[in-house]
């Protein structure tokens, strides 16, 4: 992949029904994944930085913090802002790429996060709106989870949790008010579609979902020299029974 510049230029030196159905549901408005899956299922996981002329004449840089080193560089085509480079924290390396379509709304944006120079998500805009997040979340420098939005809201996740580049989790994210709710299916058999029985509801018990049944009480014989109550008698009262002993 193409790295970040780790610093800016400056004059010294010049980013199962249920699940069934809600797997269907991928094919909605929102664009798909730029690492489309290819005909084995393998989704392209590369992460891929569009280019942005940030030293390019047009280019208008701006020193927020006076310290000779721009902040911000507006990337301009035929008087347009096509891109923006920016440094959030003003520690001289670039912290996001952000990119413009033709009436001026964002439409992409590159993120490091960890400050390794590598871009860690890439956010998909449309009219503004955010609909789709590419993001690489165990430092392997490949793309591993796919969170789609719905207005603002997450709606749905695809997880490649083992790194093959087959998508192995699929997220229905069920209480809009809190993001951690989620039903959670699983391909456990690597057959590439979610488990009957790999399908977890992480907030089940909050909205009063019944409890797994205690079993019943173990009916094993007592350990050997335990003192055992006569027939008829309640266990409350087993302990006062005198104790039967064997004869010589």
């Amino acid at each position: 992949m193409t790295r970040f510049p780790l610093t800016w230029p400056s004059s010294r030196c010049s980013l199962v029904a249920l699940m069934t159905l809600f797997v269907a549901s991928c094919a909605s408005s929102t664009p798909a994944p730029s690492g489309a899956k290819s005909a084995t299922g393998e989704r392209d996981t590369a992460i891929v930085h569009e280019p942005c002329e940030k030293d390019s004449a047009s280019a208008e840089k701006v020193d927020v913090n006076g310290d000779r080193m721009p902040d911000i560089i507006h990337v301009k085509k035929d008087g347009r802002e096509v891109c923006r480079v920016v440094d959030l924290n003003l520690d001289g390396a670039i912290d996001a790429f952000i990119y413009y379509d033709a009436r001026g709304a964002e439409r992409r944006r590159e993120s490091d996060f960890d400050r390794d120079g590598r871009a860690d998500e890439i956010a998909h805009y449309e009219r503004g709106a955010v609909v789709l997040k590419e993001r690489e979340t165990n430092f392997d420098d490949k793309l591993d989870t796919w969170d789609y939005y719905e207005g603002t809201r997450l709606v749905r996740r695809e997880r490649d949790s083992d790194g093959d580049q087959i998508v192995d989790q699929w997220w229905q994210f069920n209480n809009p008010n809190d993001e951690k709710c989620a039903v959670v299916a699983t391909d456990q058999n690597a057959d590439g579609k979610p488990d009957p029985a790999g399908v977890v509801d992480l907030c089940a018990e909050s909205y009063g979902a019944p409890k797994p049944i205690a079993p019943p009480p173990s009916s094993a014989p007592p350990a050997a020299g335990a003192s055992a109550a006569p027939a008829g008698s309640s266990p409350a009262n087993a302990a006062s029974q005198p104790a039967v002993t064997k004869g010589p």
